[in-house]
């Protein structure tokens, strides 16, 4: 159930609030640098719930994402050229509020332009 609403368009709905709340933490992996590098620290308690990763041109840019030192996912993602790949299947996904998200270039092989790490969140009750 709902709030009932009216938009611009004059006509009138529904908003769930119930939803809940998700975010998303971006890294711009510097390029042509294996490494771990660290993206924030949680300010609210929440649990992990994708990991993606996009690679700009060139070949390599393997991945991963680490809560407090532990990967986030059981291998690493391997990137593909001007396309997002990604990963659900999560290991140590739940945060509390101020642990560490850094992401983690595995793979230094190759020639990636740019490399973006993405982790999307769910924010615990």
């Amino acid at each position: 159930m709902g709030h009932k609403v009216n938009t611009v368009d004059g006509k009138a709905g529904d908003v769930d609030l119930s939803a809940v709340r998700t975010f998303t933490e971006k890294y711009r992996v510097p390029k042509g640098a294996a490494g771990t590098y660290m993206v924030t620290r949680l300010p609210v308690a929440c649990t992990a719930i994708a990991v993606r990763a996009y690679r700009a041109d060139g070949t390599g840019g393997t991945v991963n994402a680490q809560r407090n030192g532990g990967d986030l996912l059981a291998e690493n993602l391997a990137t593909t050229t001007d396309a997002w790949t990604g990963w659900t299947h999560l290991q140590n996904a739940t945060f509390a509020a101020g642990d560490t998200l850094s992401v983690v270039t595995a793979a230094s092989a190759g020639s990636p332009a740019e490399v973006i790490v993405q982790v999307n969140f769910r924010v615990n009750p």
